[in-house]
């Protein structure tokens, strides 16, 4: 049973509510808003009063002054009250008005036809569009070439007809009917970009790195904002070791806000130190006083390097050895000093024990313990001061630097360096061949040491492309990971008369430098770069994902 004055309780909840909504943040908001709409219906219903009185006003008036309405038209006399002819003149205008319509109706009834059957047109041509895109998506290329047909029946040739007709040649492996479509999307404007990207596809398929590069070069150039243009020219231009039009590229991308400022630097240092390159290289085909110039162009070129990476070790090893080439001795022992506080690296000691040209093995080897001073303790500092030990015949500190890895307390087996400077040792110090001998075999055996590597290449020389891909900035210093080669077990046991199993062979890598190498291993890093794009679709900047600043380029 309801109790006595539930609904009024009810009712003040409710208006409280109402009330408690309106005060919240928006308050002043809620008020004004209401009051416009309370002004709004006040006016709307003044002006709805006033026509009513208006019009009972004139029909007050009319009805006291009636009068008569008299027409005379070829001998006859039409008489008749003013109020009934003025009704009959206002249905007279209402019918004219409506044969008007009708007539209006008539005459555009074709132009209404034809526009609904063009209508139909579209509708059907954009869902055999659709139809054929995702028959495209699917692989189904007999599918989308029916579908392609109908849609170019229904809407011409539009940029997505021309596009899904392209696609549907591609995927029955019809490139040159595929090619015939994105030449026709050049024609117009709002097509050429999309043609210049399926166009870039076939010629890099094809392998044409020259009409790639073309391709590419006029995409840029017609949206420098567009990602896989701008990467697209950088890697072919690298991999053609173009270092000034790299550069160039490169100083297009940052304008367009395409490379994070840390990642265009240290590119530019990549493409500086491979320029240096190239003048030592010409420096050392020159003859007297004509190494000057190149060889002062890659000095100054190696030092720019290393200023926009103090951590670059190929940057800093070659501005050091070009230093000493041109008799800047100090300046070049203390970029390496510098980094081999922070990097130790066999390239820097390289560079540092050849900075003076003629020095004595014994003073050498005083300058290297100096640099070894710098980071005492490890693996670099130990093999540059055994190295140069050797050579001053210092046969107890040689044997000094290499204690912590030959001797009785060392943790783990010596790698083919140490293996080689301990049979040197051994022959120079007591001439004792077995021993070197012996040394040389475990060498044979022994971890290899860290080399630059990348993928199917391994060297001890950097290169600012891996020779074997053509990758940008792809080679990294490590050294590689071993495991033993998987045992394949039989689905069956099958008697092996041998007291052990044979152990599968492990498959030989090619690599560049070396006939074998152990395999690396499943979780070892890999400069591996994100591959181009294999389908001209979408063409907004969101159709690279990932960042553009990594190691980025296509096997050619």
């Amino acid at each position: 049973m309801a109790r006595p004055g539930a609904g009024a309780h009810r009712h003040r909840q409710a208006r409280s509510r109402s009330f408690r909504e309106c005060r919240g943040p928006a308050y002043h908001g809620c008020g004004r808003d209401s009051s416009r709409r309370d002004w709004g219906l006040m006016l709307r219903a003044l002006y709805s009063f006033l026509i009513i009185a208006a019009l009972s006003a004139l029909a007050i008036w009319l009805a006291d002054n009636p009068g008569d309405l008299v027409m005379h038209w070829r001998g006859y006399e039409i008489r008749t009250s003013f109020v009934v002819g003025l009704g009959l003149l206002v249905v007279v205008a209402f019918l004219v008005l409506f044969v008007y319509r009708l007539a209006m109706g008539a005459l555009r009834a074709p132009a209404g036809v034809s526009a609904y059957f063009i209508q139909s047109r579209r509708r059907r041509g954009f869902l055999a569009l659709t139809r054929g895109m995702v028959a495209v998506a699917a692989g189904d290329a007999s599918e989308a070439r029916r579908y392609a047909g109908r849609a170019k029946r229904f809407l011409d040739e539009t940029p997505l007809t021309l596009l899904l007709a392209a696609q549907a040649a591609q995927l029955e492996g019809k490139e040159d009917a595929a090619k015939g479509y994105f030449e026709a999307m050049l024609a117009a404007p709002e097509t050429e970009f999309l043609g210049l990207r399926g166009l870039f596809v076939q010629a890099r398929r094809a392998g044409d790195k020259a009409r790639a590069l073309e391709l590419a070069r006029r995409a840029f150039s017609l949206r420098p904002k567009t990602p896989w243009a701008a990467q697209a020219v950088f890697e072919i231009e690298t991999s053609e070791e173009d270092w000034d039009a790299s550069l160039a590229t490169l100083d297009r991308m940052l304008s367009a806000k395409l490379l994070t400022r840390d990642v265009a630097r240290h590119r530019r240092a990549v493409l500086l130190t491979a320029l240096a390159q190239t003048a030592e290289e010409a420096a050392v085909a020159q003859v007297g006083e004509a190494k000057r110039v190149p060889r002062e162009r890659a000095l100054s070129l190696a030092l720019d390097a290393a200023s926009l990476e103090p951590d670059f070790v190929p940057a800093v090893a070659l501005a050091a050895k070009l230093c000493g080439e041109t008799g800047r001795v100090r300046r070049g022992a203390k970029l390496v000093e510098g980094l081999w506080a922070r990097h130790p690296h066999p390239d820097l000691a390289e560079a540092y024990m050849n900075l003076i040209e003629g020095e004595s093995a014994y003073d050498r080897f005083k300058r290297v313990r100096l640099l070894a001073g710098h980071n005492r303790d490890h693996i670099e500092s130990r093999v540059a001061l055994a190295r140069a030990a050797v050579a001053a015949r210092d046969w107890l500190a040689a044997r000094g630097a290499l204690e912590p890895f030959v001797g009785a307390n060392a943790t783990e087996r010596p790698s083919q360096r140490i293996c080689e400077l301990m049979a040197a040792i051994e022959e120079g110090e007591h001439g004792d061949r077995g021993s070197a001998r012996e040394w040389l075999a475990r060498a044979l055996h022994a971890p290899e040491d860290a080399a630059w590597a990348g993928e199917a290449y391994r060297s001890h020389r950097w290169s600012p492309i891996n020779p074997v891909t053509g990758e940008f900035d792809a080679l990294t210093w490590r050294a590689p990971g071993l495991r033993l080669a998987p045992v394949v077990v039989p689905s069956a046991p099958v008697p092996v008369p041998m007291a052990v199993a044979p152990i599968a062979e492990e498959k030989p890598v090619r690599v560049a430098e070396h006939h074998l190498r152990p395999q690396v291993e499943e979780d070892e890093a890999l400069a591996v770069a994100p591959p181009l794009p294999d389908d001209p679709g979408p063409t907004g900047a969101d159709e690279f994902d990932g960042d553009i600043g990594a190691n980025e380029g296509q096997k050619w």
